[in-house]
């Protein structure tokens, strides 16, 4: 069985990487490189649950898997309150990036999902809401974007070019782990060393501790990369992807490597 290191944190419920690399015969390994907290969940679930949102909100935008938990969390809060109006939060247009967190918004009892495998980036899903909400007869274009701290503009821009109103709750902050060398050292006990082992790369955010350090023992690893924005990275860091993934999902890249 071949070992597959994920330098990223496991998602909860479920973590779409774990379950398909057991499936291809893989053992997943996750070694974390970011430590995300949990930010302004007591605001995001009032706002949520009130009436402006219910009424006069069109749309939840949701691009990230901790959002995805932050949402989680507060669903369950209502539940236990026995909220008499979660059917209009989750019946609500609710739009997401790549099919892995279309498929948790699903699980969590969402019904309008847009997007997903539709909209691989931030760009194509602005567009997709652009063209969705412009031919509805209400011209109110109230929608909710829940984000982490730090994130790309392309989705704020285009909408609000657009003449969206879109409010903005940040939901997780993110700060880089550290010791993440002797982390690595950690998840190798034990690990029979064969062609089939891989690790396999994300994002380059928090990601040059153990880069430096897998130059100097990368042992027989091959480099996997999610997409070509990473690829660059690790090339410009000396490091060469064997494998970019056609799409930075779970499916793809296992197909890539099996390729």
């Amino acid at each position: 069985m071949g070992k597959i290191i994920l330098l990223k944190n496991k998602t909860v419920p479920e973590d779409p990487y774990d379950l398909i690399f057991k499936e291809h015969g893989y053992q997943p390994l996750f070694l974390p490189l970011l430590k995300h907290t949990s930010v302004n969940e007591g605001a995001i679930l009032e706002f949520i649950k009130s009436e402006e949102f219910l009424t006069e909100y069109k749309a939840l935008i949701i691009t990230s898997q901790r959002c995805i938990e932050t949402l989680d969390t507060i669903l369950r809060i209502l539940r236990e309150e026995g909220f008499d109006k979660l059917d209009g939060i989750l019946n609500k247009p609710s739009y997401t990036v790549g099919p892995a967190t279309s498929q948790v918004l699903k699980r969590l009892g969402f019904t309008n999902i847009r997007g997903g495998d539709k909209a691989g980036n931030g760009s194509i899903l602005s567009d997709l809401i652009i063209d969705d909400l412009l031919l509805e007869a209400d011209r109110t274009k109230k929608v909710l974007f829940l984000t982490g701290e730090i994130h790309k503009d392309v989705i704020p821009r285009k909408l609000r070019l657009a003449n969206f109103s879109m409010k903005e709750l940040i939901s997780y902050r993110t700060e880089p782990l550290e010791d993440i060398a002797s982390r690595y050292l950690r998840i190798l006990d034990g690990v029979n060393f064969r062609e089939d082992n891989w690790i396999v790369f994300f994002s380059p955010q928090g990601t040059q501790n153990i880069v430096e350090y897998l130059k100097e023992h990368r042992g027989n690893f091959k480099v996997a990369s999610i997409g070509p924005t990473t690829e660059i990275y690790l090339e410009n860091n000396q490091m060469k992807a064997e494998v970019v993934s056609r799409k930075p999902n779970a499916t793809e890249l296992v197909r890539s490597i099996e390729e």
